[in-house]
């Protein structure tokens, strides 16, 4: 089908989604207030356009083949940003580009690979293994990545592509439950991964928060944001925590600038704050 029809269909999927899984609703409306300190009345209209994002996201994934072709006139990747990437890239140390689940980040995937830049993005499997091949076929074949699984030999991996001057993908808002350290996020104490500074510290790589933003006019357009290498900032890296606040405070910024477009059905606070939100 057209894309603008494919996109209306996965914002009546979003949409269906948020009224079957209530339960996961109210918890997301939940963490909204908690971590925004925003109203009922808002949270839910945050979370609602959540739900939306994510349908449309979700039919983006499965049309990326078709995409793939045109990949440049849905995502937007402009000079300014490009500079602060090759610039990093010709250190000679490798990069880290250090993302969130937020807008379709998929689709900016497939975006940088069409610049010539191959992702080694670091994944965890999905517990269906139906599931993992299949999202895993899109995201080699039609997205252009490298995956290294999060655990087992990953890490062989992970020191390979940062040798060899690569660009490694961290998401790093996923809960690190008993793996990370406890750091606040958006003000709530949250299990915090810390391999991006680690890896950092090791071998110097700089490290580049990178976001998306769809288009609210023209949802079928995205950009991609890069402003910074965050690890040029005076002092990181001395600290592990202190690095670890900074990059939270980050993906906090952009969530509260277009908190409609974060995963908010993610379980970030699961490790240290249970069912509590």
């Amino acid at each position: 089908m057209p894309h603008g029809a494919a996109l209306s269909f996965g914002r009546f999927a979003g949409r269906l989604a948020r009224l079957i899984l209530w339960k996961k609703t109210d918890r997301c409306e939940a963490r909204c207030v908690k971590a925004l300190g925003v109203g009922i009345t808002e949270a839910r209209e945050i979370i609602k356009k959540s739900f939306v994002n994510m349908g449309m996201s979700l039919v983006e994934f499965v049309r990326s083949p078709l995409m793939k072709p045109n990949i440049k006139d849905f995502v937007e990747f402009d000079d300014a940003s490009k500079k602060i990437f090759n610039d990093a890239l010709s250190r000679g140390r490798g990069v880290i580009f250090m993302t969130s689940h937020m807008d379709n980040w998929e689709l900016a995937a497939m975006r940088f690979t069409s610049e010539g830049l191959p992702l080694h993005v670091v994944y965890t499997p999905q517990s269906s293994k139906d599931g993992d091949n299949f999202i895993n076929k899109i995201r080699t074949e039609s997205e252009g990545m490298i995956l290294i699984p999060a655990e087992g030999p990953g890490m062989r991996d992970i020191f390979r592509t940062l040798r060899a001057g690569g660009i490694l993908v961290i998401m790093q808002d996923l809960d690190a439950r008993s793996d990370g350290i406890i750091v606040n996020f958006l003000g709530l104490p949250a299990s915090t991964h810390d391999g991006a500074v680690k890896l950092y510290q090791k071998f110097k790589c700089p490290i580049i928060p990178g976001r998306y933003v769809r288009d609210k006019k023209n949802p079928a357009h995205h950009t991609i944001i890069l402003k910074e290498i965050l690890s040029d900032r005076p002092g990181f890296g001395d600290d592990l925590k202190t690095s670890l606040e900074i990059c939270n405070s980050v993906i906090e910024e952009w969530i509260k600038e277009t908190p409609e477009q974060w995963f908010w059905i993610m379980d970030r606070w699961t490790y240290t704050l249970g069912k509590e939100i």
